[in-house]
């Protein structure tokens, strides 16, 4: 028997019976079944029953009138709809907070720096469609993104902040998992109108692959992602992800790319063929920089806003498929968090 099968049931005697209204409650529950991934982790949470979990999100989704989480062996997922009504709720969350603070009570300024080494690609076509809502939030502190491909020890050690596709091993770092990146190959739309879309790795051979590795004398990473079937040779290499991008981008070819492509550029189709990999998505923090408001602040950023996945199907753990609302779905999440803008109160005493 399930322990928690064993507790009081004082909380589900007085729920209001049925009707087609949530209340916050509703809504607090289901934020906590988001950040826990599971019914029964939220009801442990929230010192529930698991029925009573389940039975409360049955009501929420009456009450708004769509499916909220797709829910399968992996655990709840949430929809389309569910990933809208989440942003809606954390933007709601934070203004009830910004309403009960004391009158008068004001956070200190934070004045200072931060420095975020990365890939050049996450740089250049991700983490920069942010970068305003953070100096809006926070007017007074400077932001250096450095944006490389070859990464020495000195210059992550130059750097506060380290975002990477690797688990981290430095023991003088602390470190965070941000979540998940997940690659497929891509092809521009103009491209697919010129040589048609493969639907198999087979097909792959009469395609122009576009590959990028550290030191151009590698061999093609597409050897390995095919294996023993027929390819042709790659027809473009390059040691910078966003020259790969932009060859993608203006039809010279197929690519390997992450999924979140499909969500800032609907220039780039996703292809489904049977090739995917994935790889961690960490945040390695230089323990001194860790003590430094400004970046507690941009630790919490990227945690939360940037890299929410949550919120995000792209950065989820499990595979998403890329999905055509995808573009859609990044217009209204940055547009709810603008709408908290300087307001946002920053969870930095977890840190």
């Amino acid at each position: 028997m399930d322990i928690r099968d064993t507790e009081p049931r004082h909380a589900e005697l007085i729920e209001p019976d049925g009707g087609a209204d949530a209340d916050w409650g509703d809504f607090r529950i289901f934020l906590e079944v988001v950040r826990y991934g599971s019914f029964n982790k939220a009801a442990v949470k929230l010192r529930m029953t698991q029925p009573t979990v389940s039975r409360r999100l049955s009501r929420l989704e009456q009450a708004v009138g769509s499916r909220l989480f797709e829910r399968d062996r992996r655990g709840p997922r949430l929809t389309f709809e569910g990933q809208r009504v989440y942003q809606e709720v954390i933007a709601a969350q934070l203004a009830l907070t910004r309403a009960a603070a004391q009158p008068g009570h004001v956070r200190p300024a934070l004045v200072g720096g931060c420095k975020v080494l990365m890939s050049e690609a996450l740089a250049t076509y991700w983490v920069t469609r942010f970068i305003a809502l953070f100096l809006n939030r926070h007017p007074n502190v400077d932001v250096k993104l450095f944006g490389t491909n070859e990464i020495s020890a000195e210059r992550r050690d130059a750097c506060d902040l380290h975002v990477h596709y690797y688990e981290p091993t430095n023991q003088e770092r602390g470190a965070l998992r941000l979540g998940m990146l997940h690659f497929i190959p891509f092809a521009s739309r103009g491209y697919l109108r010129r040589y048609g879309t493969p639907h198999s790795i087979d097909e792959l051979k009469n395609h122009r692959l576009l590959d990028q590795a550290l030191h151009l004398s590698d061999v093609s990473n597409w050897v390995h992602w095919i294996r023993q079937k027929p390819v042709t040779r790659t027809s473009f290499f390059t040691n910078l992800s966003g020259s790969l991008a932009e060859a993608v981008r203006n039809g010279v070819g197929i690519a390997m790319m992450p999924t979140y492509g499909s969500a800032v550029d609907e220039e780039f189709v996703p292809l489904e063929v049977g090739i995917r990999y994935q790889t961690p998505l960490s945040l390695s923090i230089t323990r001194d920089a860790g003590h430094r408001w400004p970046v507690r602040a941009m630790v919490e950023f990227l945690r939360g806003t940037v890299f929410d996945h949550a919120a995000m199907p792209w950065f989820s753990t499990q595979y998403i498929a890329p999905h055509a609302d995808w573009p859609m779905l990044l217009r209204n999440y940055i547009a709810a968090a603008e709408k908290v803008g300087a307001s946002q109160e920053l969870a930095l005493a977890e840190l």
